[in-house]
């Protein structure tokens, strides 16, 4: 069975309720979310189930119409996480090498060059900049540029921290939130406003990403951080 367009429609809207919550999903939720009836969102997810693509179970519903009642809900399975990454994420990756070249260069010669138009370039930029990687990726270069004009000395001091982290997501998290910590005295300047409201997308990116984009932006974040030092 071929996985069509309308297939991957369901499967995307699935995978993403199912990232939201870590619960397996019922169909009557992606039926309302696709705006179909509820027997079309089940006839479908039973194709995709057919292809090895979801997993059915049954859980008890626990609303006040029908306490304790059995229902059918469904999770992605691994195959399913796999095909969603190699036609979505895939293209973005293909990329990757020319965002990361060129953002890395900016840290080159930051001594010589004027920070702070860096990040107004970088803040303007980030505003036509849609794919999550490399959404990321320029809020990474965009937050290090900031922190360079407050306290550069902090950046050699930052790495050493992220480096004790265990998983890549979690050093990403991490330089957010330690950004984050440095804005708290400017939350309302113009400009702290458009860079925290980059991080909290950043944030929701990386919640989504899979291991190897994380890995990919954690290696990103180590070498910018030795360049602007």
């Amino acid at each position: 069975m071929t996985l069509t367009q309308r297939r991957k429609e369901f499967l995307d809207k699935i995978i993403n309720l199912f990232r939201q919550t870590g619960l397996p999903v019922h169909y009557a939720t992606v039926a309302e979310a696709l705006g179909v009836s509820k027997w079309t969102a089940y006839d479908i997810l039973k194709e995709l189930e057919k292809e090895e693509l979801l997993r059915s179970e049954y859980t008890l519903s626990r609303t006040e119409k029908a306490p304790g009642r059995s229902m059918v809900v469904f999770r992605p399975t691994e195959k399913a996480l796999r095909i969603l990454f190699q036609t979505e994420a895939k293209p973005e990756l293909e990329d990757w090498p020319a965002i990361r070249g060129r953002l890395l260069s900016l840290f080159d010669n930051m001594k010589n060059l004027n920070p702070q138009k860096i990040r107004d370039e970088l803040l303007q930029e980030l505003a036509k900049v849609e794919l999550p990687v490399a959404f990321c990726a320029y809020t990474i270069a965009l937050l290090i540029t900031h922190i360079y004009m407050i306290n550069a000395r902090s950046l050699a001091l930052l790495q050493q921290i992220f480096e004790t982290a265990p998983r890549p997501e979690l050093v990403l998290s991490l330089f957010a939130g330690s950004v984050i910590g440095t804005m708290l005295k400017g939350m309302k300047d113009v400009v702290n406003s458009k860079i925290l409201s980059c991080i909290q997308r950043f944030q929701d990116h990386i919640s989504r990403c899979g291991d190897q984009e994380h890995r990919l932006l954690a290696s990103f974040l180590s070498e910018a951080l030795q360049r602007s030092q």
